[in-house]
């Protein structure tokens, strides 16, 4: 049997459902996860992109009690392996695993307002000498839309400001 049908095969047996959440940091994808897995979905947070397709193929064998739906969330911390997982998408999809991607998005200010209510600091956040704290939240949120541009234009986007 070739290689590639013997993928298709193994991963249209893999599940019925992959939510995968992604958007920018502070907007929301813990709850989300956290909302997913009271619906029944198995989930895992900050999955590396390169583990998505082996983490499925282990989920396909537990014969005795399969997770037919699964929630992942990916996020800015899997920087260097974002182009990877757009690629990896369409190929699962040209597997027939159905996909439904979900981006959350908040506005500037809404996320600069919920960093300061947590303290957290934000993940790209370098403070250079002379820069305020503010200024260094909104030039790395401002980064992230960079970096998950991609991922957002082929998600459903959903705007947590308020």
């Amino acid at each position: 049997m070739c290689e590639g049908k013997a993928r298709r095969e193994v991963t249209a047996a893999l599940l019925s459902d992959l939510v995968l959440i992604t958007g920018i940091s502070g907007s929301g994808k813990s709850i989300a996860l956290h909302a997913l897995e009271d619906a029944g979905y198995f989930c895992v947070d900050n999955l590396p992109p390169e583990l998505l397709r082996s983490f499925l193929k282990i989920e396909q064998g537990h014969a005795d009690a399969p997770r037919g739906r699964i929630a992942v969330a990916v996020d800015v911390r899997s920087a260097g392996s974002l182009p990877y997982l757009a690629r990896l998408l369409e190929q699962l999809k040209g597997e027939g695993v159905h996909i439904r991607s979900i981006f959350l998005d908040a506005s500037t200010d809404a996320l600069v307002r919920r960093y300061s209510e947590t303290r957290r600091p934000h993940p790209l956040t370098q403070r250079q000498p002379g820069t305020s704290l503010q200024r260094a939240l909104i030039e790395a949120i401002d980064l992230e839309r960079e970096l998950l541009a991609d991922l957002r234009d082929t998600s459903i986007v959903v705007d947590t400001s308020h």
